[in-house]
């Protein structure tokens, strides 16, 4: 028997406590989560589960992202309803300092494109080990650490316009190597609940790309786009524009957004934060804040940021 790789990626599964918590699936309680999950892990190898410390948490663990997304997936479909965090990777402690894992990444990039791959793989912490090119297309072979492919497919299609195609293969344990910042942007957060306008939307949508479109239902702490720059925006998708005349009614009906940028599962599940949560129903694939209530949010970050005694 060929041998399966170890599990390299954990991630914590939560019971839905968001404001529509309950409307679109049928099980919702943890004690449905935890059979679901026990039952998953018994006829799956590939998945390994355990109880998280915290009540109606559980810690799920794979050998990547897309094996816990079709586990999602099949959830949803069932009428599950749940929350997934960021994957993180599973670290050993090896002769008293902390091991990672580590992947081969095979990548084959448009040779326009080789420049900004190599930079992004740089970012990552990606070594070079093999290179050889031909038809305008350029085959690596990198050596980089878990935590650098986490997102990384997504950055891929964005870099080469979707002509990047990347495989990868567990290869060992390393010494940890260092920070890894793998997304370097921030978020538009709604500071609302309701459904959103296009008016608000269009106003919004100056500020960076929207992940929503007009006359979703959104609620406070919900992500509704992406803000190029690293910090996090408040925004209120559900403004509506204040008629002062009849003429303006309806200019709304002119104005065209672009259309939001839809994730897969296993893409939300790579793309969100460590303070971030993706909510999977059977009707919506949605990106949140673990804490939703900004005032809340900020004390989390005074409180994580001040110095322990």
């Amino acid at each position: 028997f060929a041998e399966i790789d170890p599990p390299t990626v954990m991630m914590t599964f939560s019971v839905n406590d968001g404001p529509f918590s309950g409307k679109e699936g049928k099980h919702v309680t943890s004690r449905e989560i935890r059979d679901r999950l026990l039952r998953e892990a018994r006829t799956n190898v590939s998945i390994k589960f355990e109880d998280a410390d915290k009540a109606g948490e559980f810690k799920v663990s794979a050998r990547g992202a897309m094996q816990v997304a079709v586990v999602v997936e099949e959830m949803r479909r069932e009428g599950f309803e749940v929350l997934v965090s960021r994957p993180t990777v599973i670290k050993k402690r090896i002769d008293e300092r902390w091991h990672e894992p580590f992947e081969t990444l095979y990548l084959e990039v448009p040779d326009a494109d080789l420049g900004n791959c190599m930079q992004a793989l740089a970012n990552r912490k990606g070594k070079i080990e093999a290179m050889s090119a031909r038809n305008d297309r350029t085959n690596l072979e990198v050596t980089i650490p878990t935590r650098g492919i986490i997102g990384f497919e997504f950055e891929l299609l964005n870099l080469t316009s979707g002509e990047g195609i990347m495989s990868h293969l567990f290869k060992e344990y390393r010494p940890d190597s260092g920070d890894i910042r793998t997304r370097r942007t921030g978020t538009l957060v709604s500071m609302e609940k309701g459904d959103s306008v296009t008016y608000a939307l269009n106003n919004i949508e100056t500020r960076g790309k929207l992940f929503i479109g007009a006359g979703d239902q959104v609620y406070e702490g919900m992500i509704v786009g992406e803000n190029p720059r690293a910090e996090d925006l408040p925004v209120n998708p559900t403004k509506v524009k204040h008629v002062t005349n009849h003429r303006a009614a309806g200019s709304d009906k002119t104005v065209t957004l672009t259309p939001p940028i839809l994730f897969s599962l296993e893409r939300a599940i790579e793309y969100i934060a460590p303070d971030e949560l993706v909510e999977a129903t059977p009707d919506n694939i949605r990106l949140r804040k673990r804490i939703l209530d900004s005032n809340e949010r900020r004390k989390a970050v005074k409180r994580a940021a001040a110095p322990s005694d």
